[in-house]
């Protein structure tokens, strides 16, 4: 072989070896420029998240200072005309975005700790939730079932141990949230949704507040009452509410019930007004408020839903949980069900 061929084939691996060198260094390039494009995307996205979630968290900070003001105007009556009650879009300044935000009243729910066996109401408060899934055409059973599980004599854990998939105990103690009812037997998905907007988790002293009870939870009160006596009766409440519980024990639609229980106390020497009926369950005012915040926000979605409890004596506010997993707020009303319009809410 001449030098000159020899050579030749020199070169040609050198180009080679060039060429190969410089498809590793272009392809080591692109994978590095899309990389950093991937992190430049991911921070961003991250970054309109936390932007997001800090103005739903601002906008928890805004549902304080309103309930307080709202305390400092008026103490002793809260009822759903006043402004906290409003639902509200708001626009986010200057950036693009807006707020939708909600606040409902706690204490306008039926109370699912009322049934714990040291509630000194725990038999009464069973028939109205027994009442209540009636009026939603869900089984009374739910009621029994939930008791169990509140009760640590009852040997729920029997059920939940012995027959689920996924054995799991039952709680004997006051829930948090009123989605642990969803682990008791007969309450499905399409169940809880219906009761839902009904029910809530709040110490067994809390009150039914009879000014933001939804004509539903009124009809539970008793199982002679019917929807359309629920409806009258939030009509009762006019504008401002019930000024106090006299104002409601004395309406139209409850007199009639309360009378006849003091009639058959009289004849029986019984005392069925003072555990059926009793005033000390109901309140005008209340201290525990829901609120839900959802965040729309250059094209990203954050949400908070708190329970809030506002101090009747100096109208200091705590927050007792927030729930960032939930994309829709609670609604008013089971599907197919609309008792609202009679509740006297203004719309903003």
């Amino acid at each position: 072989m001449t030098p000159s061929i020899r050579m030749g084939q020199q070169r040609g691996v050198a180009l080679l070896m060039v060429l190969m060198v410089f498809a590793f260094v272009s392809l080591l390039a692109t994978a590095m420029i899309d990389r950093e494009s991937t992190d430049i995307q991911r921070a961003s996205t991250l970054f309109d998240i936390q932007r997001a979630r800090a103005y739903a968290e601002g906008a928890e900070d805004a549902v304080r200072t309103g309930l307080f003001l709202d305390w400092n105007q008026e103490r002793s009556v809260d009822h759903l005309n006043e402004e906290w009650a409003q639902e509200r879009v708001l626009p986010l300044d200057p950036d693009p975005g807006r707020v939708l935000l909600k606040i409902a009243d706690a204490q306008g729910r039926f109370n699912l700790n009322g049934l714990l066996p040291t509630a000194s109401s725990a038999d009464v408060q069973a028939r109205r939730f027994r009442n209540l899934l009636n009026q939603l055409g869900l089984d009374p059973m739910i009621a029994t079932h939930w008791q169990r599980w509140l009760n640590k004599d009852s040997q729920a854990d029997e059920l939940y141990l012995g027959r689920e998939q996924h054995p799991y105990r039952a709680s004997y103690r006051a829930c948090s949230h009123s989605s642990e009812l969803m682990l008791i037997e007969g309450v499905t998905r399409a169940a809880y949704q219906r009761l839902e907007p009904y029910i809530a988790c709040l110490p067994i002293t809390v009150t039914l507040n009879v000014n933001t009870a939804s004509a539903l939870v009124l009809a539970a009160l008793d199982e002679r009452m019917t929807l359309a006596d629920g409806q009258a009766l939030a009509g009762e409440r006019g504008e401002k509410g019930f000024a106090s519980v006299d104002d409601f024990w004395n309406s139209s639609i409850i007199s009639r019930y309360t009378q006849q229980l003091n009639d058959s106390e009289r004849k029986d020497g019984g005392d069925a007004t003072a555990t059926r009926w009793d005033r000390a369950a109901f309140d005008v005012k209340s201290e525990y408020f829901e609120m839900f915040a959802r965040v729309e926000f250059a094209g990203r979605i954050a949400t908070l839903e708190a329970l809030l409890q506002r101090n009747h004596s100096d109208g200091s506010l705590t927050t007792l949980y927030r729930d960032f997993s939930r994309r829709e707020a609670r609604p008013a009303d089971a599907p197919g069900i609309s008792t609202t319009a009679v509740n006297n809410r203004n719309q903003p």
